[in-house]
């Protein structure tokens, strides 16, 4: 199903795009679960448009009527991104479809095993160029804190996520903050 982002005026799918909601207060609240009440305001997934419909008031058109932004919103909206990211990952290792350590990590990646990498922000280029895959997507974007939060390792450099049903929803919502980021 396609939306139209209010800034560029292109349709989209939903899965690139974010949706806003104005609550009965009229307050623009994210909606990052697609799930809330009420009229769904889009725009691209990006925090370069996001900041240019706020700059340009696009919000307020788009509702017909004033609204009214919580303090810090662009920090908020992507901290909602990223928590959204590590729990999608938490529930990929409490599947046991998550296993890290480069040695492991390459022989999965061998064995044809592996839906998804994550790299440390801070993995050598060595080590990021012998893990790479051109058939599996990559991720960069995660701090490093949350890696060994959710592996339980102290250094968590390199993290595979493996083929199973959590591997597709980490990928989804790990794209999305990606796109958000860039």
């Amino acid at each position: 199903m396609e939306r139209t982002c209010i800034v560029t005026r292109e349709a989209k799918p939903k899965e690139q795009l974010l949706r806003f909601v104005v609550s009965p207060d009229g307050v623009l609240t994210p909606d990052i679960d697609n799930k809330l009440p009420g009229r769904g305001i889009y725009v691209t997934c990006s925090r370069l448009l996001v900041a240019e419909a706020l700059a340009k008031k696009a919000f307020q058109r788009a509702a017909e009527g004033p609204v009214s932004l919580p303090t810090d919103f662009l920090n908020r909206l992507e901290g909602l991104l990223a928590l959204k990211v590590k729990n999608a990952l938490s529930l990929a290792r409490k599947a046991g479809q998550v296993i890290s350590g480069f040695e492991k990590v390459e022989q999965a990646l061998k064995h044809g095993k592996v839906a998804a990498l994550i790299h440390a922000p801070t993995a050598g280029a060595d080590g990021l160029k012998k893990l790479r895959s051109d058939a599996v997507p990559s991720f960069q974007s995660l701090p490093r804190e949350w890696l060994n939060e959710v592996t339980g390792r102290e250094n968590a450099v390199h993290i595979a996520v493996l083929e199973g049903p959590a591997a597709g929803f980490f990928i989804e919502t790990a794209r999305r903050f990606a796109l958000f980021l860039e």
